[in-house]
């Protein structure tokens, strides 16, 4: 079945005609531009077929209306027994675009009076997104009551504007269009007629920029796999880069609210619904030559509308009150026997529902879960004042490091995607998974390398400026011109390996790009062994042009693995591995290079809004109870690389650092976590309380950066510090930058536990809460829809999945595991990767800057809440751990010194110079690194750059 949104309403439409539709506009449309209009423009993209062969076919939307009325179809998500279904466009005929027309102004629809919130007051900053010389293209214009109050502020404020109103009927967009141009006279008006599909081609080689609209939370009458499918191919098809999308989204809320908007007092809703039966006997009849007007009777049916929990969306249906038998028209039984295999009559029971239209409500995380699944960022969100409702402006990015969904999902939010991978586990179709998961192949292929060197090339050739190269921003670190030529030539050593041929010229580079520096930060002249530094670095020019032909080498590698059907040596796969994970790694060390640049200096990749303070929710302080356990596996079964040269790559095979193996099991006490971690709110009251501390000035941040160097009266702290960023430095005290987390050192998190009475956790107690936390809220979030599927049938108010209050997350989800026979070590501890984070984790460049810690929690009909928490995303997290050899520890013989050369005795912790591990990952960690859960980093107890952050933890001794 294929859809389209049509209108202002959360629902969904199909990209089909009745045969009474085509009678009437048949005189009024044609194909190409329409010239009767003189004050717009109107193209008509509807394949010529379609209009000129429709009398002598069968319809599509009447072969939908058979197959609806003659099977049951369960609902998205579901496997309950189903209903029958008509198609949600039979909504809106002329009859019934008056309805809806009429919904949009009772009390209780509070859909487009939210929306309208949003636009009146804050049309000045939405219109701010949008650049002169620009298109702004609505898909499903409707009556355009709502973009009026765009267009009127664009019209003022804006030149070179062109609007294009999308529709798939003629008729509307007249009616819609018609009088806009005496309104508009600074805007350009373009009516297109047709599917999104047929229209796309428009705009496909347009280089001006573009700000798509999806008003009405239309996307709410879709499906997870619909809205994500339809948003990429928007995004791949008609967006340019740092293009927009502007889509309304529909909030969770009380469901009394929900129910009252799809049930008003006026009776409205209903009517709107039950107007599907006029329209499907106007169909049948038309089809009959007029022999059947009442083929179905309006009078035994009622319309029905619940609501379910367990998946957020509205359900209407239309509901037989008695028994009834249903004839065929006898001159059209041949074609619904051609369609279904017979032409039997339909039987309805008392009871019986069909199915007409879902309508999705978003909860946390949404907007930016989504994004996530289109390969788009989310850039801007603004609310209505109660909270109801949202508009969500997305950018097309220049790159895109995050891997992409790959589950069926029914609805979009930031749990859904891991929750429908957990399905199988309650569905007892999971086993022990020891390869990669679907999301990753073993090694990167040519797309995931290119998105990877364009975020490279972004940061040291847009964001830097030429001249700056040479620069030094971290004393402890080479200039940045070194690490434009050491990732070209640490790849091409690997390669070498990889594919037995000679070294890319010229050769020397890898003398002097091999390896950089890591100095001690107390003494600069200690440090491991390192390439040697040139007198003079190449020019940039050069080092470009060795890069080049080290790229050419590796694509001409990765299509000799393409046509093999991946038959290479493992041993060769492991170094081209490597060299892609090595360049990943590095795209992080220099970015947080770059923050410590003049913030002047640095040209930003993109404009940035930063929301207000006050327009942000502050976090509640919340934590999760474990219990431990006795052998808890941690840690990777590594390769024997010795063995590789000796076998093929298995398929899904998993490589790891040397670092991360071998498997080991551990013992942990029970302790309790905080669920997000310290932002720099609360960091900054830490030093307003010891700001006349002697240590106090090794407590700043150099994440931060003094905005008012004028001292507070009464302590030594600047007036507004902001946040280090490359699309600007927000204040703490005045915008959400005080809700990001803190980037600290490891003795500055240290300082601020002491002070709180806490102490940070150690590895294995982070790695303990964060992978199992994840899959215990995909279950929990599994669980509540299974439930209303096997207990109502598609039709529940809620379910019983509250999260037992104060019980450990480790019994919890060990209980639910049992249930389904398997364990935590099967499905969690024995996985390198995590499959179960959130989709909305700030990983891979999701966001140029930290995003608010979580504040939200899910709550549940039995008044329980589950904390929702974050551990993977916006910062690494520092641990108590000293990055130690796990036992069995072999170094890698083809990076013996990666791990090793940074291993620090035992009786040095708290020396500066010691070495920490810090676990999950940043907003420009890559999302191969990020998910790989036992993924170790490190870095020097005192080193103080990193975008590392750090939350507290408690041994269960005492109460948290």
């Amino acid at each position: 079945m294929t859809f389209v949104v049509d209108l202002e309403r959360a629902e969904t439409t199909h990209t089909v005609y009745s045969t009474v539709d085509r009678v009437v506009e048949a005189a009024a449309a044609s194909i190409g531009i329409d010239s009767t209009p003189s004050a717009y423009q109107f193209v008509d993209y509807r394949s010529t077929s379609t209009q000129d062969d429709q009398k002598t076919q069968t319809p599509p939307l009447f072969i939908e209306i058979v197959k609806g009325l003659t099977a049951r179809e369960p609902l998205p998500g579901t496997t309950a027994p189903g209903f029958f279904t008509l198609p949600t466009v039979l909504l809106y005929d002329d009859r019934g675009l008056e309805l809806f027309d009429r919904i949009t102004y009772v009390p209780e629809y509070y859909l487009t009076a939210s929306e309208i919130d949003i636009l009146e007051t804050r049309i000045q900053e939405i219109v701010a997104e949008i650049p002169d010389d620009s298109d702004v293209i609505e898909l499903g214009c409707g009556s355009l009551r709502k973009t009026k109050i765009l267009l009127d502020a664009l019209n003022r404020q804006r030149t070179g504007i062109t609007y294009y109103a999308i529709d798939v009927m003629p008729q509307p967009l007249h009616d819609s269009m018609g009088g806009l141009s005496t309104q508009l006279e600074n805007i350009s008006l373009v009516a297109l007629c047709g599917t999104y599909e047929e229209v796309m081609s428009h705009f496909g080689k347009s280089t001006r920029r573009k700000t798509v609209l999806w008003l009405g939370s239309s996307i709410g009458g879709c499906t997870a796999d619909y809205a994500t499918g339809l948003l990429s191919s928007v995004t791949r098809r008609v967006l340019n880069e740092n293009d927009a999308v502007i889509i309304g989204m529909d909030l969770q809320k009380d469901s009394a609210v929900i129910m009252d908007a799809y049930h008003d007092s006026q009776g409205v809703t209903a009517e709107f619904e039950l107007n599907i039966v006029s329209h499907v006997n106007s169909i049948v009849s038309c089809l009959a030559e007029g022999q059947h007007d009442d083929f179905l009777d309006i009078k035994k049916f009622k319309y029905v509308g619940e609501y379910e929990e367990g998946f957020g969306r509205h359900n209407s249906y239309l509901e037989a009150q008695e028994d009834m038998v249903v004839q065929w028209p006898q001159s059209i039984r041949p074609r619904v026997a051609e369609i279904c295999g017979n032409a039997d009559d339909l039987v309805f029971k008392s009871g019986d529902r069909i199915y007409i239209e879902s309508s999705y409500k978003y909860g946390p995380g949404a907007a930016e879960s989504l994004a996530n699944a289109t390969e788009l960022t989310l850039a801007t969100e603004w609310v209505d004042s109660r909270n109801y409702y949202s508009l969500n402006l997305f950018r097309k990015p220049k790159f895109f490091m995050r891997s992409e969904q790959t589950a069926n999902l029914t609805t979009i939010g930031k749990w859904c995607g891991p929750a429908a991978r957990a399905r199988s586990v309650l569905q007892e179709l999971s086993s022990t998974r020891t390869s990669a998961p679907d999301t990753f192949c073993t090694i990167p292929d040519e797309k995931e390398w290119r998105q990877m060197w364009s975020a490279w090339d972004t940061l040291t050739l847009e964001i830097i400026p030429r001249e700056k190269l040479h620069d030094k921003p971290i004393d402890l670190r080479h200039p940045f011109i070194f690490y434009l030529g050491h990732m070209p030539a640490f790849a091409d050593i690997h390669m070498t390996a990889a594919d037995s041929e000679p070294p890319t010229e010229p050769s020397v580079y890898m003398q002097w790009f091999e390896r950089g520096i890591d100095p001690n930060i107390k003494n600069k002249t200690v440090t491991h062994s390192h390439s040697e530094i040139p007198d003079e670095w190449p020019a940039v020019a050069d080092i470009l042009a060795y890069r080049d032909r080290v790229h050419a080498r590796i694509l001409r590698w990765l299509e000799r693995y393409k046509n093999s059907n991946g038959a290479v040596s493992a041993d060769s796969a492991r170094h081209v591995w490597m060299a892609f994970e090595h360049h990943a790694m590095h795209i992080e060390t220099f970015f947080y290079m770059i923050l410590q640049m003049a913030p002047l200096d640095i040209q930003p990749p993109i404009r940035v809004s930063f929301g207000a303070l006050d327009s942000a929710r502050t976090p509640n302080e919340q934590w999760l109870h474990y219990a431990g356990g006795k052998d808890i596996v941690f840690g990777l079964a590594n390769d024997n690389e010795q063995d590789l040269k000796k076998r093929t790559l298995p398929p899904g095979h998993v490589f790891g650092w040397d670092n991360e193996g071998p498997q080991i099991r551990a013992d942990i006490e029970s302790f309790s976590i905080q669920t997000r971690s310290i932002t720099n709110q609360e960091y900054l009251e830490f030093l307003c309380a010891l700001s006349l501390h002697d240590d106090y000035d090794e407590l700043v941040p150099c994440s931060w950066v003094a905005l008012d160097t004028t001292s507070s009266s009464s302590t030594r702290l600047a007036s507004d510090y902001g946040v280090r960023t490359v699309v600007g430095a927000p204040s703490i005290t005045r915008t959400e930058a005080a809700l990001w987390p803190v980037f600290v050192s490891h003795k500055q998190a240290e300082s601020y536990a002491n002070w709180r009475g806490k102490r940070l956790p150690t590895e294995s107690e982070w790695t303990h809460a964060s992978r199992t936390f994840h899959l215990a809220a995909a279950l929990n979030r599994e669980k509540a829809q299974l439930f209303s599927d096997k207990h109502s049938g598609g039709q529940a108010t809620g379910s019983n999945s509250a999260w037992p209050e104060l019980q450990p997350v480790d019994t919890y989800v060990a209980e639910l595991l049992a249930e389904q026979n398997t364990t935590l070590e099967e499905q969690v501890m024995q996985q390198p990767f995590d499959m179960y984070i959130p989709s909305d984790a700030n990983i891979g460049f999701a966001h140029w800057h930290p995003v608010p810690v979580s504040t939200s929690e899910v709550r549940h009909d039995n008044g329980s809440a589950l904390p929702d928490a974050s551990f993977v995303g916006n910062g690494w997290e520092w641990t108590a751990t000293m990055f130690q050899p796990y036992n069995g520890f072999e170094a890698s013989p083809m990076y013996p010194g990666y791990s090793a050369d940074f291993f620090d005795p035992e009786d040095m912790p708290n020396a500066e110079t010691a070495h920490y591990v810090v676990k999950g990952g940043s907003y420009v960690t890559h999302s191969r690194i990020a998910q790989r859960q036992t993924f170790r980093n490190w870095y020097q107890r005192g080193y103080p750059y990193v975008l590392a952050t750090f939350r507290l933890c408690e041994s269960n001794s005492t109460s948290c």
